[in-house]
């Protein structure tokens, strides 16, 4: 039995009633990783992805006091995280790269940073313990966590074990699985304040779905025994959110919820080919609420915490940021790079930066591709989709699509015709058959399309 056709209980949200805006800070430190480690011809690639990414949202991830809204998140964390599988690189690795650079006070956006503690700057010159305060004010500087609240906080031999509890409204809404950026998010709250990070920081339970946790990269299935397979492994086990509670030794306040199934995880499961955690041993998945355990030495005191932050800002008003800004500039260049197609409902055609490319039954292919495309930034399709438009496939019994589709791809190539061969429009975008039954839509660069 596939793990997708389990239906997963979850608990109730009420209905958002309108979109919550949040301070853009963890992004800027992802933009700025991006433009440091990359060429900007690779980030091209990234910002290609989907047509959401447009001048405006860079402008918006990069410039410090600038809110953004909760799907903006969603979009470029997960663009990241799918970018950096398919070049082959380890997300986790990237993450924790932002989080030496924060430690090395290298190209952080100190007046963002700064101004986001200005709340709590004498709180910090009174504690004594600085990460022990820097987790207190988590839920002040993300008020978009439901709930946060400590489960349970012990001082064991001068170490702080601490349990602590928070749920996002609607699970996934910022990003599919939050686990490795919660934890950069955490330590870079205590490095940029000059402590070590945290000894240890891991999931005892998460929203995040035991499927969605495995980020595509793998296949699970339950077998009629219980348990979950991935790969015919063993990896994980139904079981309740009361087990896990009592597993950890602690209270929950809403009884209805200690009945929800989750699943626990028996083991790690590493992708094979970049080595990110995909999933977490004895994490429970598909919980109501996310419990995240800091363990930590007690009493780490920095006489001032504030100080790199600002030498940081006074260096960056000379040279230090320069280097960041070009590369922000030359990405927005090359984000100008684009072309324009349109689908002429007079005729059945389309036309490519004013030159007709093909019309009827192709035209009508490659207009429900582009619609959809530029709505949402899909790429991947079914034949049987098309299959079912009586525009594209007038006879059920026998819709002849693959033909079609070949059709599309000749034009698009600039081998419809034989005896005119052009240069097709290719290098703007593409259409990859890369298995049976699905083909792929490949875009090369911002691609801006209407009806006409």
């Amino acid at each position: 039995m596939n793990f997708s056709d389990i239906k997963i209980t979850t608990f109730a949200v009420k209905e958002k009633k309108e979109v919550e805006m949040l301070s853009n800070l963890f992004l800027q430190l992802t933009h700025i990783e991006l433009l440091i480690s990359y060429p900007i011809k690779d980030i091209v690639t990234l910002v290609k992805r989907d047509p959401r990414f447009n001048v405006k949202l860079l402008n918006d991830i990069y410039f410090e006091d600038t809110f953004v809204d909760e799907g903006i998140h969603r979009l470029m964390m997960n663009n990241v995280v799918n970018w950096l599988y398919e070049r082959g690189e380890n997300p986790d690795a990237f993450v924790q790269r932002i989080v030496d650079r924060c430690a090395a006070f290298e190209a952080v956006p100190a007046r963002s940073v700064l101004r986001s503690y200005l709340p709590y700057v004498s709180q910090f010159y009174a504690t004594k313990d600085v990460r022990q305060l820097c987790l207190d004010i988590i839920p002040k500087r993300y008020p978009l966590l439901t709930d946060p609240k400590f489960l349970k906080r012990d001082l064991v031999d001068g170490f702080r074990k601490e349990y602590f509890a928070f749920r996002f409204e609607t699970p996934g809404v910022l990003i599919t699985n939050p686990m490795r950026w919660f934890n950069g998010l955490v330590q870079v709250g205590a490095v940029l304040l000059g402590t070590p990070p945290y000894e240890h920081i891991d999931f005892r339970a998460s929203q995040t779905s035991f499927v969605e946790a495995l980020e595509g990269r793998e296949t699970a299935e339950i077998g009629e025994d219980g348990y979950v397979y991935v790969n015919g492994e063993k990896v994980g086990k139904n079981m309740t959110f009361a087990e896990c509670l009592a597993e950890n030794g602690l209270e929950w306040d809403v009884e209805a919820e200690k009945n929800i199934v989750c699943v626990k995880a028996l083991k790690d499961v590493v992708d094979a080919k970049v080595g990110a955690l995909l999933i977490q041993k004895d994490c429970y998945y598909g919980a109501p609420a996310s419990i995240a355990f800091v363990d930590y030495k007690a009493d780490i005191v920095a006489p001032e915490p504030f100080n790199k932050l600002m030498s940081a800002v006074v260096r960056q008003e000379f040279d230090s940021w320069k280097p960041i800004q070009k590369a922000q500039e030359q990405l927005l260049e090359a984000m100008n790079d684009s072309v324009t197609v349109i689908y002429y409902k007079s005729d059945d055609s389309i036309s490519v930066n004013s030159k007709h490319l093909m019309r009827n039954v192709p035209a009508r292919i490659l207009r429900n591709l582009l619609r959809e495309y530029t709505a949402t930034g899909r790429e991947e399709y079914e034949n049987r989709e098309f299959k079912r438009d009586p525009a594209i496939c007038m006879d059920p019994l026998r819709p002849n699509f693959e033909s079609r589709l070949n059709r599309v791809i000749a034009h698009i190539n600039g081998c419809d015709d034989p005896n005119k061969p052009s240069e097709g429009v290719k290098k703007y975008f593409e259409i990859e058959r890369h298995r049976r039954g699905g083909f792929r839509f490949v875009p090369k660069c911002k691609i801006i399309f209407r009806e006409e």
